[in-house]
């Protein structure tokens, strides 16, 4: 299914570009359902759990739990949260934040919490324009006077690095990968970061103990050694499931479940990793999506 959206977006004449605001879904008291976005689970993130541990994420929380707009998040709270504390680190080397994938806004909203106290910019990437437009409509709903350092970029990461990162040297980000999972997306994604290595200070990436259907080829983590080795060095990120939980279970959508023992996110520092791959021979252009007929 993300292979269509992705195929169908980039026919679209606001693919590679920053799309406006939809100023018509203010007034909107259901956003998902004027966007078509369906809500299957209805997870949330339990972010009180980490209460008390920093102001600025508090803060961030204290909006987020207060704010009455159906949605649901694709992480765990403790991913959010490791999150949180890697910009936090870095936030003096740090100009942007980069959010790849954004679903329903849970990671963007954790990190719009973060523009305004740390003087920072958002970027939200995504190829499914319906997921931009809500999770940009919840961010105006809980950090309004934010919205002049968020963008929303329609296309994948290779066309945001070849389109925004490759023409902005004075950049310095930190990317949240939560885009698409194949693993040969990811590899395409990863190695477009090679191109601009000098402007992104790492890599946050979810889903690196994700399995499902074989069709999906859901494996982020084969995918970071791919690039790094199997030996790289990475910082864990957010929940480890024990071999008894629920999630470890193939569900009911798609057949997607969570490796036992594996942690849900890694956070790769680019001033310490070895690139086993792109060659230093191939180009950024390589890593382009194709435009093939349109779909339909």
């Amino acid at each position: 299914m993300t292979d269509y959206i992705a195929t169908v977006a980039m026919h679209q004449p606001t693919w590679g570009t920053f799309l406006e605001p939809a100023p018509d879904l203010a007034d909107v008291e259901h956003p998902h359902e004027a966007l078509s976005i369906p809500i299957r689970g209805g997870h949330h993130a339990d972010l009180r759990a980490f209460a008390g541990r920093s102001t600025v994420f508090d803060r961030a929380v204290a909006r987020i739990e207060n704010l009455d707009l159906a949605y649901e998040d694709q992480c765990s709270a403790y991913h959010y949260f490791d999150l949180f504390c890697q910009v936090e680190r870095c936030r003096q080397e740090l100009t942007r934040l980069v959010d790849v994938g954004v679903f329903m806004g849970g990671s963007a909203a954790i990190l719009a919490g973060c523009v305004e106290p740390m003087g920072l910019e958002l970027d939200l990437v995504d190829v499914n324009d319906a997921y931009l437009r809500f999770t940009h409509e919840r961010l105006r709903r809980l950090f309004p006077r934010a919205m002049n350092r968020v963008r929303i970029f329609h296309g994948d990461l290779p066309t945001y690095v070849a389109t925004v990162l490759l023409a902005e040297p004075q950049a310095r980000a930190l990317v949240h990968h939560d885009g698409a999972h194949a693993f040969d997306q990811v590899v395409k994604d990863l190695s477009s970061l090679y191109y601009v290595r000098d402007r992104v200070r790492g890599v946050a990436i979810q889903a690196t103990h994700l399995r499902g259907d074989i069709a999906h080829l859901n494996f982020v983590d084969a995918a970071v050694h791919a690039m790094f080795g199997v030996g790289v060095k990475y910082e864990p990120l957010g929940a480890n499931f024990p071999p008894d939980a629920p999630v470890t279970v193939p569900n009911e959508w798609d057949g997607n479940y969570f490796l036992a023992g594996a942690p849900e996110g890694m956070y790769l520092p680019f001033d310490s990793v070895e690139w086993k791959y792109p060659h230093p021979s191939m180009e950024l252009e390589t890593f382009l999506p194709v435009k093939a007929d349109p779909v339909g």
